[in-house]
């Protein structure tokens, strides 16, 4: 949801392939996804493709870091970042990725001449946001993009196909037929299943009124996601983007047994998913708080430049600490 606890960061999905490069996708990067990252022992130099499905904050917070203190923490390569393209030019995920990269000038120039750089920059590819289209075919991995209904042009879900397994992620959405027929066959669909109007509106402390149009006109309520895994049978539905919060449950899955009597699943942070021609399983992931930054293997060299000459002013405000402890 929107505010971040200590027990569950904003959105995001970590995709894991079983390929020979051992790709990871991120579908979405909301605020402390990535410190659970970090404890699933996920390698920095692996999180280098990033598919967003909207720019709302709650969905992008995390980005900053990724591009910025992810870097100083050894990923070397480039990061690709797909997302929406929008009929304001502004709104579309390339001026989103410029924009970040301007934003962290300072923090950029500051890393000149003391770690590498390279993996400070980005590329975005803005996928249609009016027609479902294949965006990444490689390494026997296929993505494909459909436009879904959320607040204004722009926003996609993503389904991963890979070795007759797939899963689907709808990002922020109401009822969509794009996704209903983009999900068809697929084994593990994970949907949006919102907070009934009274609940949320206790939670945020809305009017109802304005409650009712959150919920109704920009997601998705319990009962209408049944309705959705009903209408597309995948092997293992995935309740997400619902606060997990004790009392406040209940209506959830009684919403969406109303209109499904599948397997379903409410995701919380570390749910993890197991895909298999034999079955699909769901687990909790227990991991370190404080874990350290793990590194693999890089495709870009490891390169250091010169530093900046440091500002003149320096020289006489510095405290000579070393020759004062020697």
């Amino acid at each position: 949801m929107p505010w971040v606890t200590k027990s569950q960061a904003a959105g995001s999905v970590l995709v894991e392939v079983g390929n020979a490069e051992h790709d990871v996708f991120v579908l979405d990067l909301g605020a402390g996804s990535l410190a659970n990252f970090s404890g699933l022992k996920v390698p920095v130099t692996s999180l280098k493709k990033v598919f967003l499905s909207h720019l709302h904050a709650d969905h992008i917070a995390d980005y900053i870091t990724l591009m910025g203190s992810f870097v100083k923490a050894g990923r070397l390569d480039p990061v690709e970042v797909w997302g929406g393209s929008s009929d304001v030019p502004a709104q579309g995920v390339a001026a989103f990725v410029d924009a970040i990269e301007q934003a962290l000038l300072w923090d950029y120039n500051a890393m000149v001449g003391f770690v590498p750089t390279s993996g400070a920059h980005a590329t975005a590819t803005e996928v249609p946001y009016d027609r479902t289209e294949v965006i990444y075919e490689r390494n026997g991995v296929t993505i494909t993009s459909f436009p879904v209904i959320h607040a204004l042009n722009g926003a996609v879900g993503y389904r991963v196909d890979y070795a007759g397994q797939s899963v689907v992620f709808s990002g922020d959405t109401k009822p969509t037929m794009t996704l209903v027929e983009a999900s068809q066959g697929c084994d593990l669909l994970i949907h949006e299943t919102f907070l009934p109007p009274d609940t949320f509106a206790k939670l945020m402390s809305f009017p109802i009124e304005q409650a009712r149009m959150v919920v109704n006109e920009a997601h998705t309520p319990a009962n209408a996601a049944g309705l959705v895994f009903d209408m597309v049978k995948p092997r293992m539905a995935a309740m997400w983007h619902c606060h997990v919060v004790d009392g406040y449950l209940d209506p959830v899955f009684d919403g969406v047994g109303s209109t499904y009597s599948g397997p379903a699943t409410l995701c919380q942070d570390l749910t993890v998913f197991n895909i298999t021609p034999k079955a699909v399983t769901a687990r909790q992931a227990q991991i370190s708080a404080v874990e350290q930054a793990v590194v693999g293997p890089s495709e870009t060299e490891r390169f250091v430049g010169e530093p900046h000459d440091p500002p003149s002013w320096w020289a006489d405000a510095a405290i000579d600490w070393q020759s004062k402890l020697s």
